[in-house]
């Protein structure tokens, strides 16, 4: 015997004011296998085979409901939905003498459940098909069978419909499930800074979704062409990498400016917008664009970029005027003096020492006169400097020599601990350009 497959639980209506056709339906409606009429006739001749062939039946899970008259198969149809437990299938006599006919039965019965399906059952042709086509217009919902019937019929209908029924629920929860999932990524969609715009390999746009205050032209409107909303100059190019991307299955990159809401005048401000092109894939040649205003972005890299400019600026500046407050002036041959005025830091201290030291080799300078008297105070670091460039100044062979170092700096220095014992001083610039001068006999 051939195994029979086993569908899911179905609840099934039956409505008949025959007592009789309800028994008969619990009988060919109940779980298991059944023999063929001709088997039952074999049987009553021939007596039980011991291995008797039966027709491959579908097995049913079935929960039966019994009603006599529409009215209560109606009624039963509504509690049934209301708790939440519908009927799959209902079948209903045509003829139900004193109440309602079979017809008027279903009729309400799809008002109360709109998913139910139906099947007529009638001995009768009370009325044609276009008849009851005419006050029952679903006609894919509701089967016409005919008394008296055979058993598999009623099983292959229950089995069918039951499946259809099954199938539509799961089509509608299935439906709902992507309404919802449409609804929340059109508000992901609506909550993105992005523009959002669909196109085919010959740039018409399909759908498109404007990106918020970006200003793009025609942003208020959906463009039937990449034309209509990409600066005349660019299109071209916006399209070559739509192509691309769609043949390659890859993604693209560009950037359009353009100036003012609607791409004219030259003297509004200008736009800049970010566009992100994705192959849409499944075999489909379109593309998706996505469009992001980057105006402030591209804003602050400028203003980063002018302000970096002018930092370099400003600091060249001031390391020429660092230079030209410190002179180097040539006293005789073999002699020169470095004065130095203002404030003294050790960014100031190394451009005094490089030039110092430049000019003493430039030179062959054999005596430098490092003047502080324009120097307003002195501290521990102008101190080290000192100390530095002397150093470094012995090391290419000359003498330095520090003048115009008064009392005020000279009790500034002795309170800080620092000894310039080793560096020859002078009150004055004065007796410091002597000494050179008496040193090198110019």
């Amino acid at each position: 015997m051939n195994k029979a497959s086993v569908l899911h639980r179905t609840r099934i209506l039956v409505v008949d004011d025959n007592a009789a056709i309800h028994s008969d339906f619990q009988r060919i409606l109940r779980v298991g296998p059944q023999r063929s009429s001709l088997e039952e006739h074999e049987a009553e001749l021939f007596g039980d085979l011991d291995a008797p062939m039966t027709l491959p039946v579908v097995e049913l899970d079935v929960e039966l409901t019994l009603a006599h008259q529409g009215e209560e198969g109606v009624e039963l149809v509504r509690e049934a939905r209301a708790r939440g437990e519908p009927y799959a299938v209902a079948f209903v006599d045509f003829r139900m003498p004193p109440g309602i006919d079979g017809v008027e039965t279903i009729h309400r019965i799809f008002e109360e459940d709109p998913d139910v399906q139906a099947v007529f059952c009638t001995a009768y042709t009370d009325l044609s098909w276009k008849e009851i086509a005419s006050r029952l217009s679903q006609v894919d919902r509701y089967l016409i069978l005919k008394k008296p019937f055979e058993p598999v019929e009623v099983r292959q209908m229950a089995a069918a419909l039951s499946a259809k029924w099954r199938h539509q629920r799961e089509r509608a929860r299935a439906h709902v499930a992507l309404l919802e999932r449409e609804a929340h990524l059109r508000a992901l969609l609506d909550a993105l800074p992005q523009g959002i715009l669909r196109v085919d390999r010959q740039g018409r746009c399909l759908e498109y979704r404007p990106p918020p205050g970006a200003g793009a032209p025609s942003a208020g409107a959906v463009p039937s062409s990449l034309e209509e909303l990409v600066p005349a100059g660019d299109a071209a190019r916006v399209l070559e990498r739509v192509r691309r991307a769609i043949d390659q299955g890859a993604s693209e990159r560009t950037e359009l400016s353009f100036y003012g809401g609607d791409g004219g005048d030259v003297g509004e401000a200008r736009r800049h917008v970010d566009v992100r092109i994705t192959a849409l894939g499944g075999g489909r040649p379109e593309a998706i664009l996505s469009l992001t205003d980057i105006t402030e972005l591209r804003q602050r890299q400028e203003e980063e970029s002018r302000l970096r400019e002018r930092e370099v600026a400003l600091r060249a500046q001031v390391e020429a005027l660092g230079a030209l407050s410190t002179p180097i002036v040539p006293i005789s041959r073999r002699a020169v003096v470095v004065p130095l005025v203002g404030e003294f830091d050790a960014r100031r201290g190394e451009g005094m020492r490089s030039a110092l030291l430049a000019g003493i080799v430039a030179r062959g300078t054999r005596t430098a006169i490092i003047d502080v008297t324009g120097v307003p105070r002195m501290d521990e670091a102008m101190a080290m400097e000192l100390e530095r460039t002397a150093g470094a100044v012995r090391l290419l062979g000359a003498e330095p020599v520090l003048t115009g170092l008064g009392p005020e700096a000279a009790q500034q220095l002795v309170a800080l601990g620092v000894s310039l014992s080793g560096l020859r001083t002078f009150l004055t610039l004065q007796e410091g350009v002597a000494f050179a001068l008496r040193r090198h006999k110019v």
